[in-house]
């Protein structure tokens, strides 16, 4: 069973339908232990795996989510911090251009 991290109501066309999407997450590689190894680039997690490659940016990487729908998109603060489960970790970004 998956989790899925948001869902929009579109009301637009149709007020019963309803569009399930999942959330990405814009993190740097390599993971390293220490705050000193720097970022080489940026991948895009969703559903737990990596997709679309290596980014050289971290805005290279969110629109690449944004365009593929994957919403919202979380981006990793660029800052050493090793418990990735803290909501101070991310800025959510919604895709607006």
């Amino acid at each position: 069973m998956a989790i899925v991290d948001s869902i929009i109501i579109s009301s637009f066309f149709n007020p019963k339908h309803i569009i399930l999407m999942s959330a990405s997450y814009v993190e740097h590689r390599p993971h390293a232990s220490s705050e000193h190894v720097p970022t080489s680039h940026y991948v895009v997690i969703v559903d737990g795996k990596e997709v679309g490659g290596s980014f050289s940016t971290q805005a290279k990487a969110k629109d690449y989510a944004c365009d593929a729908n994957h919403h919202p998109v979380h981006v990793a603060r660029q800052r050493h911090l090793q418990d990735r489960s803290q909501p101070a970790h991310w800025k959510v970004d919604q895709c607006k251009k």
